[in-house]
């Protein structure tokens, strides 16, 4: 696909806007859910996957970010930095 062809792709991750970003008292409860959880949580148990994950939210980063960081570039980088991810 060329540069030109991308103009055409709906691109919908750029305009997303989640349901806690709406809606604050929504933000409140999940982060005091998110509290609750993490002082259940057994650190022992924790897999690979939960570290970088954890280390992924502690950055700010999620799929979307991601996402628009890939298409922010012309159509070789993008190939080449989803083609390494």
């Amino acid at each position: 696909m060329t540069a030109r062809g991308d103009e055409n792709v709906p691109q919908r991750e750029l305009n997303r806007v989640t349901a806690a970003e709406q809606n604050i008292s929504l933000k409140h409860k999940l982060d005091a859910l998110t509290a609750d959880l993490e002082t259940v949580k057994d650190a022992q148990q924790l897999t690979e996957y939960d570290l970088l994950h954890m280390e992924n939210r502690r950055a700010g980063r999620d799929k979307y970010k991601t996402l628009r960081q890939i298409r922010g570039g012309n159509t070789k980088r993008r190939i080449d930095q989803y083609e390494n991810m």
